[in-house]
Parts: C-alpha cells; structure tokens; sequence
C-alpha cells in the first residue's frame, strides 16, 4: 500500500475554474471508494464551494494507484457560465496531479481561536458514498484559508485530531520551508494548467455532478 496526495487545482483560473475543482474533488472521493483506497482526509485552499485547491490524500494499493495515474494532467468542463452570457467561454480546466506523500514534519502549534471546527458527513454532497451519521470534521483554520476534513476514523474526536494534525502538517509546509522539492512540484502544478489536451472531459447536471463525456 502507498500513500499518495491527488492535487486537484485551478492554477489561476477564474471562479469557474474554482467551482470545477470542487467538483472534481468530490468525484474522486467517489473513484477513489470504487477502488478501494482510503482517503485520509480532504484539504482544500480558499473557499470551501470554490476553491483554488483540493488535496486528496489517498492509501492506495498498487491496482488502484494505476488507475488514478491515468487521471493525472489537464481535466476540461464543458459549461457556459451562467453570469458571464451566452457568448462567453464555455471550457474551464484544473489541472491534477499525483504525488507521494510528504513524510510528516513537526506541527505548527493551532490556536483554538482560529479554528472553526463543524461536523459534517463522511461523503462528498451527493455522492454514493455519504454516511448517514455526521462522524466526519471538517476543521478550517481562518488566518490561512486552508480547510481539512477527515473522515476516516469511527469517531468525531478521533477525526477531529486527525484533522487538526493534518493542517498542522500543511501549516507547517507553508512555514518552515522544508520538504522543498515537493513544495516546489505542488506550486509548479497550482500555477501551470495546461488548457488543452485534456485527459477527460465533462459536463455538468444541474446538481453540480459531473458527467464524463466519452471514454
């Protein structure tokens, strides 16, 4: 078994961009159930509904991790925005990428003033894999914008410190400079989404799922 990290970004999109990120983050919590892996937790950078960034970080067996690989590079959403008229540009891309798992460096220390801490279902909206009882948190830390859920513990409080050890990890990252060579790849992949030669394409229902156009 691996662990891995899916980084799913916008680059520097528009908000469209951002809302097809969301998306995608949700759709691969469902691929990711289908095959099995494990998703430790869910962190996300900027608003929640539109988010420059989602990171999925995923234990994956060797099968399972094949198959996300082919899922790495440019994803197109096919979708005129409604706020923009009937002329505007109809294709947004997020780019997404597949990565190890930084090894944990020391926690930066969390004031319980700049947490916002909300419980919340162990499934993306609508997705097939939501529980019925309310065991996964969702913790955001305002100063930053950097939001984490974590859902694979039986228990709120032990997603709750899963969570929060977590963004402690990312707060970390940020800070402190080390692990440079993987802080350098997710920056180079946030910035640069190839808009074009997309390995999927969607659509979008009116509940916001996506729909993948063709193979």
């Amino acid at each position: 078994m691996s662990t891995v990290v899916l980084q799913i970004t916008a680059g520097v999109g528009p908000r469209e961009a951002r809302w097809f990120v969301a998306a995608l983050g949700r759709h691969f919590e469902d691929l990711c159930a289908e095959l099995g892996c494990e998703v430790v937790d869910v962190a996300s950078h900027g608003d929640e509904d539109a988010p420059g960034s989602v990171q999925l970080t995923v234990v994956a067996d060797e099968g399972a991790l094949t198959r996300l690989q082919m899922e790495t590079g440019s994803h197109q959403l096919t979708r005129r925005s409604d706020a923009r008229g009937k002329a505007s540009r109809k294709r947004w891309f997020a780019g997404v990428l597949l990565r190890d798992a930084l090894p944990a460096s020391r926690l930066v220390e969390l004031r319980a003033a700049d947490l916002v801490v909300t419980a919340c279902r162990a499934g993306g909206p609508g997705g097939q894999h939501v529980n019925k009882v309310a065991t996964a948190v969702r913790v955001l830390h305002r100063p930053s914008g950097i939001s984490v859920r974590a859902a694979s513990e039986r228990s709120q409080r032990a997603n709750l410190r899963r969570a929060e050890a977590r963004l402690g990890e990312l707060l970390a990252a940020r800070v402190e400079g080390s692990r440079a060579e993987g802080a350098r790849e997710a920056r180079a992949a946030h910035y640069q989404v190839e808009r074009g030669n997309a390995v999927r394409t969607y659509t979008m229902e009116g509940d916001g799922q996506l729909r993948r156009v063709g193979a």
